[in-house]
């Protein structure tokens, strides 16, 4: 800091606060309580007094511990050198003690006084903290008033002359309630133990604090824990100061609190009333003005004199361990107060509450009270007030009200203070624009053109809205809406809630009911702009109708987008066009898209679905696998991405066990085209399962297929029964054999005869001719009747196609020279040359290794003999 100097801790506390307007010690609940109590206390030492006599030892009629607490209570106010007499202590008794002492003598009182005193005894332990709140000015609970009210009038009723103060005090707050006023409270007590402290005394005495319990264990967590600023957001009058002092005081108690003082400062600068909104003199304006207030408070007017004294006060919190509270600081926002935020020095805290959040803090943000809660305070100030128009009204009709003024503390405050002050309930909820005044002033301004953009587009388009569909409204890209949102979320204008979308759930944005009410007072929307915001509603709108359609139409083609409702819509747009990127081999800009999508709705799976396909595509699995499990954790339960992903990782060979049970999901999950099927059919057969594969490929023809369907399921269920066959004829399995053959044979008797042109046709021959060497193999002669048989229906299928077919030959590569494409294939003893250009799709060539099975149809016209053409590869 610059000076060698340790700075001394000197709470100033002030004796005077704002109550509603008016400058008063207290407010009139604890008044009140004060007066009551003030006249109990003193019946109670009278009664000692006129119980005790001149021979009575003042130590054995208070005890050795209450003797020397009132003596150090009396040595205090007088000095040591007064007579020890009971007389001269009894005065420094508080309520427990002067209590207990009583009860010690109760033998020596009147009868009547006894049964008083008996009558009064239940109430003891009430009265003692309510006693200590006022005391030590903490703050009161909802029914404190009440139960001493309740105590002493019972006691009252009991005749003696026991009660005779509080008879009169009674009497006299009923004819005089406003005298109270004038009191300052001033009860027998030892010094406070808390930590030093100027909190004021709360403003919520008159009615006691209501309801908010979670949120005050919160800001109490928060501020317990790493966070060096912790910020109460909300509008005005919704109860940010309250909740304050709230868990202000609650830590000033706690017997692990660790701070050295609790510093409160405030920036309000207004006062709500009925007819207008009141100005406060000497309010602090700027953050200058906060920070020397605050050094006064800690160190008196030296302090605040100081020439810099945002210094002067990190200079305090750097050697003691403080919670400085700034209460109202949306009127003094500026850099110099964040730059002091982010200087925080370790172990002291900061709570702020405001309408405006900084944006490096741990917000806690205030909603509206409940229903009951918000009625219970209707009744609460209705009773305290002695409003009888809102007294004798039924729950059912002042939860109305109170629904109708969204739970607001300072609306409902206003209201009953407004009906007391003989308006008609109807008009104060009509027109409330005074109100609204207050609670969102002081925040409208402070937001950017973006921001304030949104907000017009909400007004114009009321309801939950997504990020995405906001951007897509506004124009904006993803960080452009982002940034605005978060600008919003600092003030209460906007509201969020997750909203649950199948597996997941989506962020949704709407505004606030009396951030509504306010725009659409003060800041209408000027008519050009309002048609602009529908022009793009509608024009999403008509967007989300193609997609759905599309969707609908065809949901496993992997260009189509997976639309469930409008909040998809917008980012379906975006997707589309990373499709055209890719169509166009651009390739970065494709992805670079799908993360702009991802950014818009981090919880839209197809963001992610659609990032795999490109990085697919473009031979990237790494960075495809990890999209598509990213998708999944997503929408685990999506029929059309388990698909796809277990297409992905089957066809990539990654994890075809995986990817099998990913397609048999979808499957599980939805009635599903053959072509799903078909994928679960190769899945099978790269796992080997080729039983399998074939009772699939029969499922895939039970499901009318398209023709190029039909054909695929009918070549990979020849494929699983030829693979099948040859493995388990290797392991002399004959009967499993059997029973592979007889299902595919019941499969390509079941299709279509066109479905067998191409490799369907040269399947069928294969397996016949692998069914005439198991005949020729197997002794069991039912065994080899039915390959007989099997090898004979296939050639039927072939013969009804084309007869010429069953000419063709099944043989293997003996050889092949790669550098100028030729090879021979083994078949019937012969070799048959052939050339790459014989084959029926020269894609093959590749596949055609040393050994792999292969038909073709001979030829004996060639200069070097045999030699064969149409060859197909049928490994």
């Amino acid at each position: 800091m610059g000076r060698l100097r340790t700075p001394c801790l000197c709470i100033c506390a002030s004796s005077t606060l704002h109550v509603r307007g008016d400058l008063v010690s207290s407010t009139a609940t604890r008044l009140t309580c004060f007066a009551i109590l003030s006249a109990v206390e003193e019946d109670l030492r009278n009664a000692i007094l006129r119980s005790s006599s001149d021979a009575d030892d003042a130590r054995s009629i208070l005890n050795e511990e209450r003797y020397e607490k009132a003596l150090s209570r009396r040595n205090r106010d007088v000095g040591e050198k007064a007579r020890e007499t009971l007389e001269s202590l009894v005065p420094y008794l508080d309520f427990s003690d002067a209590y207990e002492v009583l009860s010690t003598l109760k033998h020596r009182l009147p009868e009547d006084s006894q049964g008083a005193l008996s009558t009064f005894a239940p109430h003891v332990a009430k009265i003692t903290q309510v006693r200590n709140r006022v005391a030590h000015t903490r703050p009161m609970e909802v029914d404190d008033l009440a139960a001493l009210y309740d105590a002493v009038e019972e006691a009252l009723n009991v005749p003696s002359e026991l009660w005779q103060n509080v008879s009169a005090e009674l009497r006299r707050i009923e004819v005089d309630p406003a005298y109270v006023l004038g009191l300052t409270i001033s009860l027998v007590a030892d010094p406070d133990n808390a930590p030093q402290h100027n909190l004021p005394a709360p403003e919520f005495d008159e009615t006691g604090f209501f309801g908010r319990r979670k949120e005050v264990d919160r800001i109490k967590k928060a501020i317990r824990g790493a966070y060096p600023v912790v910020s109460i957001l909300g509008d005005g009058g919704i109860g940010k100061t309250s909740i304050a002092l709230k868990a202000a005081y609650e830590l000033l108690d706690d017997p692990k609190n660790t701070f050295d003082a609790f510093v409160w400062v405030s920036a309000k600068a207004t006062i709500l009333t009925v007819n207008e909104i009141q100005r406060i003199n000497d309010a602090i304006e700027s953050s200058l003005g906060l920070f020397a207030s605050a050094a006064e408070q800690l160190g008196g007017k030296k302090a605040a004199a100081a020439g810099d004294p945002m210094a002067e006060v990190l200079e305090y919190l750097e050697h003691f361990r403080v919670l400085l509270i700034l209460d109202n600081l949306e009127t003094v926002l500026d850099q110099r107060l964040r730059d002091f935020l982010l200087d925080l020095p370790t172990g002291s805290k900061v709570m702020i509450t405001s309408r405006i959040g900084l944006g490096i803090e741990n917000p806690v943000s205030l909603s509206p009270l409940s229903d009951h809660d918000a009625t219970r305070l209707m009744y609460a100030l209705a009773r305290i007030r002695d409003v009888k128009a809102l007294q004798g009204l039924p729950a059912p009709a002042v939860t109305k009200m109170v629904q109708a003024m969204k739970g607001h503390p300072a609306y409902i405050r206003w209201f009953v203070a407004g009906v007391q002050a003989g308006k008609r309930p109807e008009e104060l909820l009509r027109g409330n624009d005074l109100l609204l005044d207050f609670c969102m002033s002081n925040v409208y301004g402070y937001l950017s053109e973006a921001a304030q953009s949104v907000l017009r587009s909400m007004q114009v388009l009321p309801g939950r809205r997504s990020q995405a569909e906001l951007a897509f409204i506004n124009d904006y890209s993803a960080s452009k809406i982002q940034s605005s949102l978060l600008e919003l979320m600092k003030t209460n204008f906007v509201q969020m809630q997750g909203a649950s979308m199948g597996d997941t759930s989506e962020t949704t944005y709407h505004l606030s009911d009396f951030g509504k009410q306010y725009l659409d007072t003060r800041h209408a929307v000027a008519s050009d702009q309002r048609l602009w915001f529908e022009a793009r509603s509608k024009e999403l709108t008509e967007l989300g109708v193609a997609l759905q359609a599309e969707s609908t139409a065809s949901p496993y083609d992997p260009r189509t987008i997976d639309v469930k409702g409008p909040g998809d819509f917008s980012v379906a747009r975006i997707l589309r066009e990373s499709f055209r990127e890719y169509d166009r081999g651009e390739y970065d800009a494709a992805l670079v898209t799908c993360r702009e999508a991802q950014t818009l709705a981090p919880t839209y799976h197809e963001s992610w679905r659609v990032e795999a396909f490109v990085h697919t595509e473009t031979r990237d699995s790494g960075a495809a696998r990890a999209a598509y499990e990213r998708a999944s954790e997503l929408a685990p339960d999506s029929p059309t991405l388990n698909y796809f992903y277990g297409t992905f990782l089957v066809t990539d060979g990654s994890d075809p066990q995986l990817g099998l049970g990913l397609l048999q999901k979808a499957a599980a999950l939805a009635d599903v085209p053959p072509s799903v099927i078909l994928e679960i059919t190769w899945a099978h057969i790269q796992l080997n399962d080729f039983e399998s594969a074939v009772t699939s490929a029969a499922h895939a023809i039970s499901l009318r297929p398209s023709r190029e369907d039909a054909k695929a399921a009918l070549t990979m269920g020849a494929r699983a029964a030829v693979y099948g066959a040859l493995r388990q004829r290797s392991e002399l399995a004959f009967d499993k054999v059997a029973e592979l053959v007889e299902a595919f044979v019941e499969l390509a008797e079941g299709v279509r005869i066109e479905t067998l042109h191409g490799e369907g046709a040269d399947r069928l021959l294969q397996l016949s001719v692998l069914c005439d060497e198991l005949r020729e193999q197997v002794d069991d002669n039912f065994l080899a009747g039915s390959f007989d048989n099997f090898s004979a229906r296939l050639r039927d299928r072939i013969r009804a196609l084309d007869s010429n077919l069953l000419n063709r030959r099944i043989g293997s590569i003996k050889n092949k020279n790669p550098e100028r494409m030729f090879g021979f294939i083994r078949s019937w003893r012969s070799d048959y040359f052939f050339h790459l250009s014989n084959l029926c799709s020269q894609e093959e060539w590749g596949y055609l290794v040393e050994g792999v099975g292969v038909a073709f149809d001979p030829a004996d016209d060639g200069p070097r003999g045999e030699r064969a053409i149409r060859v197909r590869w049928l490994g």
